[in-house]
């Protein structure tokens, strides 16, 4: 069902409602339509067929949405914690570059990673956020102490 509300383009507008069940054919060229309990459309339910517009189904295309579960590429582990971090110089760039010292989940022993290696978002920014706190807290301590 083509639609465009005042003042705004055609061209940018969402035009068509729907996608509606035909209810009956009323005359030749008009149908009624099976409009939904309380959704909020204010038109009339009996439609000319030039304001009507087919549904494409596609076979091939799933109906339901399938659970999905993100593949294990190889080489792609799991972080279980961030230790530790620093600023290396890289020895091609000659560049700082902030490294990141991960336990990995089902290994005993943490490596040092670049952090463009890392996917973990969350833990970044948790393990970067306490130790700012804890930066914040050793400052506030020295202070004392003069």
């Amino acid at each position: 069902m083509e639609r465009v509300k005042p003042g705004l383009t055609k061209k940018l507008a969402h035009r068509w409602h729907g996608p509606f069940r035909i209810k009956r054919k009323v005359e030749e060229f008009a149908y009624e339509l099976e409009l939904p309990d309380k959704s909020g459309y204010r038109f009339y339910p009996i439609v000319h067929v030039s304001r009507l517009k087919e549904v494409n189904e596609y076979p091939s295309r799933p109906k339901t949405r399938l659970t999905w579960e993100p593949d294990r590429l190889a080489g792609e582990y799991e972080v279980e914690a961030i230790l530790d971090d620093r600023m290396p110089l890289s020895t091609s760039t000659e560049r700082a570059v902030r490294e990141f010292k991960v336990k990995w989940v089902g290994y005993e022993e943490p490596t040092w990673e670049p952090s463009s290696n890392l996917s973990c978002g969350g833990l970044l920014y948790d393990y970067l956020r306490a130790k700012k706190s804890e930066r914040r807290l050793q400052m506030v301590q020295v202070a004392d102490e003069d």
